[in-house]
């Protein structure tokens, strides 16, 4: 590639990146209070939106704590044969791996017991 098309492509991505930013604080200024009165996206839109899709809340955190089991269960068989194998380094990655997603279960057991009181108190 020869120096013409390197600055010519240079110029053409800050343009880009100039643009998006520019549109991306003009959309974020847009003078609204999160209440979702004045720009459409505020706490009330949000809860607006999971009030009308309650029923496939809970659903839909039960398959996400399934996928998360499952994808620790694939870990741990990871780790076990990389420990058996003497890659200590590469054990203790997926370790601290299965440690983020645990705490990621976690999290989600919590949202599906708390998911109906809080289903009843915000969408009734």
């Amino acid at each position: 590639m020869n120096i013409k098309h390197t600055i010519t492509a240079a110029a053409l991505a800050g343009a880009l990146v100039v643009g998006g930013a520019s549109a991306a604080f003009a959309g974020d200024n847009a003078g609204g209070d999160g209440s979702g009165s004045a720009t459409g996206t505020g706490k009330a839109d949000r809860i607006a939106m999971i009030c009308e899709h309650q029923d496939e809340v809970v659903p839909r955190l039960t398959e996400r704590q399934s996928n998360i089991t499952e994808r620790i269960t694939k870990l741990q068989e990871l780790s076990a044969k990389a420990t058996a194998e003497g890659h200590t380094k590469v054990a203790a990655r997926i370790d601290k791996r299965i440690a983020t997603l645990n705490e990621r279960l976690a999290k989600v057991t919590e949202k599906i017991a708390n998911a109906p009181a809080w289903l009843a108190e915000h969408c009734s």
